[in-house]
């Protein structure tokens, strides 16, 4: 029941009330803008200290016993759990919530639920504080009066708000800047009611009415103050050393004139001054490079920059951003991304290009230049800076141009790169011929076109182009004169004429067959090597070794031929296989020095576990030197070291394009043994080592 005494009090008491209440909505309300690990303790914080405050007022305010027990339990509610909810905030706001595992919440929600219960129940037992508590009035009449249990009680809630202030106080040692300012609003709002219950408990000052709710009223007031004032719980200490002081960008927070409030470590680099030294100056002042900076905040997007001198010079891209887009908070971050790394890659990449003699081209959309290499200079004579912005295809030959702008069209429309060749005009008005690759990509942000890699295949054009000449001519004039040889040969030989003369002829006549050969394995040859392994195609070979076969037992009816194949034997060869085979079969006849030459052939199918079929062809002749099979190997022939004959390259060539095998082994008791390993139409072999050659 209110008595004169205690009236002007009333006010105080609802007025805290109303505003811890508003301070419960603001922060429940606003969660967007504050830590969620932080809304949730301070809001249930807030709503026990208006639910205590407001209730004691309506004890005060009550005129029954009934009434005066009924707001009595309401306020006992709010008064048990504030200090628990207080210890809960402080070390989340801290960042030392890793401590609140489950155990240690659980033991903390002990001691309130227990005070409360005996509190609520003590009419019956007795026990905590006396029946009559609830007119006790204040704490210090409690206290005289209470059991022991109830002055543990007390002594937790004294530990409980040290402790909290404690941990804030920490946090406003260790931050700076709004930070700091922040845990100072926080410790003295907490000081204030911690300094009443001290007063209350110790010197008892007399009052008609409890002194911590009215305290809490007034720190219900500068909480609600320093939302607006300092965005309270906007960047708590916990999310600027997670995000801010972890980041390996350097980072420096600046509030709306521009001025130092916070910063990261990696700021070190950057900054004239010690961290600490900075804080509350115009960035201007103690950044290292302030000509960048003020770009930046005047609202170019990004700068490049480059800090320190010799082996300690760093590059940076600066960028500047608000820090809460959502919030009125009109602070700027500035955050140097060290972007050293790529520099150097960047710098690698360039030396390689302008050291290359390949062409790097860059075109748009339009086939317009945006970039050029400097190679350009030394490979067609015009200047890099000079092509910039002019079309590509003006330099182009007219004869090459309409095929150009469709395999650049290709290009822009496909994803994969598109090979093709052309000719430009040099400087000097010649023209020269180019093997160019186009890649697309526009949708890269880094390059954003279309990249070109060129290289100068004159010479090699002109080397080709004098092969195909002495081809023709090999081929096609060689020929003609070697069969009208042939027919005079035949003339002499059906005419009468001397046993030597005769000899005579049919040397000539050999030695002109063997050179019709050549021209026919010539022939083969610029064949093969103008296939692509795209051309592979399924081949029955057995009926290609029997056609072959059966041609030497007709030309040498003396050799002794045998075999021993399959019905049929498909493979994935070359359609040149049978000529490899050929070659082969000839070379055990043709080179053998026995009176009986043998030769045998079989084909071994491709056994379960693998997949090549393999060919032998052995023979009793003299074997092939160690010399040219290690020309064959190697693949490269030298004055003093080379094959005799063009049917051993051939025939290694061919078993190139199939991606089969060849391999040479000792045949017992002499010979040679030649094996050719192709893939079977029902395996599924990898690909083999090109042009591999083994010799045992």
């Amino acid at each position: 029941m209110t008595t004169l005494g205690q009236s002007p009090f009333l006010y105080a008491l609802f007025a805290s009330g109303v505003l811890a209440g508003v301070v419960t909505v603001v922060v429940l309300g606003r969660f967007r803008l504050y830590s969620r690990r932080v809304r949730i303790p301070f809001a249930l914080l807030s709503l026990s200290g208006a639910l205590w405050v407001t209730a004691y007022g309506f004890q005060l305010l009550s005129q029954s016993s009934g009434g005066e027990l009924f707001y009595a339990r309401i306020a006992w509610i709010g008064a048990a759990t504030l200090p628990t909810f207080w210890l809960v905030f402080t070390l989340v706001y801290a960042g030392e919530d890793q401590l609140l595992t489950r155990r240690m919440v659980a033991f903390l929600a002990v001691e309130p639920a227990v005070a409360i219960a005996l509190a609520l129940t003590s009419t019956s037992h007795g026990l905590f504080v006396p029946p009559d508590f609830l007119r006790a009035g204040t704490l210090a009449k409690l206290i005289n009066d209470a059991d022991p249990l109830f002055v543990g009680h007390a002594i937790y809630v004294g530990a409980a708000s040290v402790i909290g202030v404690s941990v804030i106080g920490k946090t406003f040692l260790s931050s700076d800047g709004v930070h700091r300012r922040q845990a100072a609003v926080l410790t003295g709002t907490a000081l204030l009611p911690l300094f009443a219950f001290a007063w209350e408990l110790f010197w008892q000052p007399g009052l008609p009415v409890d002194s911590v709710p009215l305290s809490l009223g007034i720190s219900a007031s500068v909480i609600l103050w320093a939302l607006f004032r300092y965005r309270l719980f906007d960047v708590t200490p916990i999310a600027r050393d997670a995000i801010i002081s972890e980041m390996r960008d350097a980072v420096v927070v600046l509030d709306d004139h521009e001025r130092v409030v916070e910063s990261n470590g990696s700021a070190t680099s950057i900054l004239r001054l010690p961290a600490a030294e900075c804080i509350g100056r115009p960035v201007l002042d103690v950044i290292k490079q302030p000509d960048v900076v003020r770009e930046v905040l005047d609202g170019r997007d990004r700068v490049e920059t480059a800090v320190g001198e010799g082996t300690d010079k760093r590059y940076y891209e600066v960028r500047s951003g608000s820090v809460n887009e959502q919030s009125q908070n009109r602070a700027k971050l500035l955050v140097f991304h060290d972007v050293t790394d790529r520099r150097q890659t960047e710098e690698e990449f360039r030396a390689l290009i302008e050291n290359s003699r390949d062409i790097i081209t860059v075109l748009n959309e339009e086939g317009i230049r945006r970039y050029t290499s400097p190679s350009v200079k030394d490979v067609l004579g015009y200047c890099p800076e000079s092509l910039v912005d002019e079309s590509v295809f003006p330099l182009v030959h007219p004869d090459d141009r309409e095929q150009t702008r469709e395999d650049f069209q290709q290009v822009i429309e496909g994803d994969s790169p598109v090979r093709s060749e052309f000719r430009v005009r040099h400087k000097n008005g010649t023209w020269r011929r180019f093997e160019t690759v186009g890649v697309n990509l526009l949708d890269d942000p880094a390059v954003n076109g279309i990249v070109l890699n060129s290289r100068d295949v004159t010479n090699r054009y002109r080397y080709e182009q004098r092969l195909r000449v002495l081809n023709r001519v090999l081929r096609h004039d060689l020929r003609n004169d070697m069969n009208v040889i042939l027919g005079h040969a035949d003339l002499l030989l059906d005419k009468r004429i001397p046993a030597e003369s005769k000899d005579h002829a049919r040397t000539i006549k050999r030695k002109a067959s063997s050179l019709v050969e050549l021209g026919e394995q010539t022939r083969h040859i610029d064949t093969t090597l103008n296939r692509g392994t795209a051309e592979l195609e399924q081949v029955e070979v057995i009926r290609r070794i029997e056609k072959e076969l059966d041609g030497v037992e007709a030309n040498y009816p003396q050799a002794i031929v045998r075999r021993d194949l399959p019905d049929e034997q498909w493979v994935y060869a070359d359609d040149l296989v049978g000529s490899a085979i050929k070659n082969l079969i000839d070379n055990a006849i043709e080179h053998n020095d026995r009176v009986l030459p043998e030769v045998s052939v079989f084909v071994e199918p491709a056994s379960p576990s693998g997949d090549f079929v393999e060919i032998h062809i052995e023979d009793n002749g003299p074997g092939i030197p160690d010399a040219e099979l290690s020309v064959l190997e190697s693949g490269t022939e030298t004055p003093l070291q080379h094959i005799s004959g063009l049917g051993l390259w051939l025939v290694r060539w061919i078993v190139d394009r199939s991606q089969g095998r060849l391999r040479f082994v000792e045949n017992e008791p002499r010979g040679t043994v030649a094996i050719v390993s192709l893939r079977s139409v029902d395996g599924t072999a990898k690909a083999a080592e090109p042009a591999t050659v083994e010799s045992d």
